[in-house]
């Protein structure tokens, strides 16, 4: 299927491993060039390496977009290798303080702002430095990548789960923002995924369900603990491929989206 992507520019952030490096693989497949995004330089340029290799194309951009002026100079690397993007996918992401305390009580303020920074205002800072350009050019896509907790909200995680709620708000509003400018603005929320990085919290979860080894029974691990329709758990490539139909041509109709990727479960850990 032609999606449309060929010589079209994308930028991944926080494509270095995991979903986003799964997102960064499908596009450069589908014919766009990639910006691989990441903190760590070698593993960042690993992922680029990879993709021209199997015969894409893509180059590799470092910084911490929490960090004041990271994204501007994101923006000036990539305009002056490939003169913009036509497709902003905003990955990075996740918690500030990691997963390790659940309770809603005990957060420390720092904890809340900081989660909020890096999902939030990370995302925005690579909308204001990027989108402009698409508006310029008369066509482009934003796609954010949120949570299934966005959508049913458990008791735990409170900080990470109210900053993936606000991505799904402030894409929203970037659509109608956008409007007749044929840029288009979407949210897929992600559900359970499996992932190098989630490995350990899926096993945790596990434990405290009683299974030594989740992967031996997966579909009892899907359907009994997380609930889901689909008797799996998410990978990668899940996320990608709807991240690859919202950049596509043929989602030309579709802005102010929010689509869920969860296996028809009711929320992600």
């Amino acid at each position: 299927m032609d999606f449309g992507l060929k010589g079209k520019r994308a930028l991944v952030t926080g494509s270095s491993s995991g979903i986003g490096e799964g997102i960064a693989h499908q596009l450069a497949e589908a014919g766009a060039t990639v910006v691989v995004h990441g903190r760590n330089p070698q593993r960042t340029s690993a992922v680029a390496r990879a993709i021209n290799e199997r015969g894409g194309r893509a180059i590799s951009v470092t910084g911490d977009l929490t960090e004041d002026g990271v994204a501007a100079h994101i923006r000036e690397q990539v305009d002056a290798e490939l003169g913009g993007i036509d497709v902003l996918v905003n990955n990075a992401g996740g918690r500030y303080a990691g997963f390790d305390h659940m309770d809603w009580f005990g957060i420390p303020a720092q904890d809340w702002l900081g989660s909020y920074k890096l999902n939030v205002v990370a995302a925005a800072l690579m909308i204001e430095q990027f989108v402009p350009g698409m508006k310029a050019r008369g066509w482009g896509r934003a796609i954010q990548i949120s949570s299934g907790i966005a959508i049913q909200q458990p008791p735990v995680f409170p900080d990470y789960q109210a900053a993936k709620t606000a991505v799904v708000s402030l894409s929203g509003s970037l659509a109608k923002a956008l409007s007749g400018s044929g840029v288009t603005s979407n949210t897929i929320s992600a559900g359970v995924i499996y992932t190098p990085g989630s490995d350990g919290e899926l096993d945790k979860a596990a434990r405290a369900f009683g299974m030594d080894d989740w992967q031996k029974d997966e579909r009892r691990f899907a359907l009994e603990f997380f609930h889901h329709a689909v008797p799996r758990v998410g990978r990668p490539g899940d996320i990608a491929g709807a991240v690859l139909y919202m950049a596509s041509q043929q989602a030309d109709f579709i802005t102010g989206a929010h689509l869920v990727v969860d296996g028809g479960g009711a929320s992600a850990l």
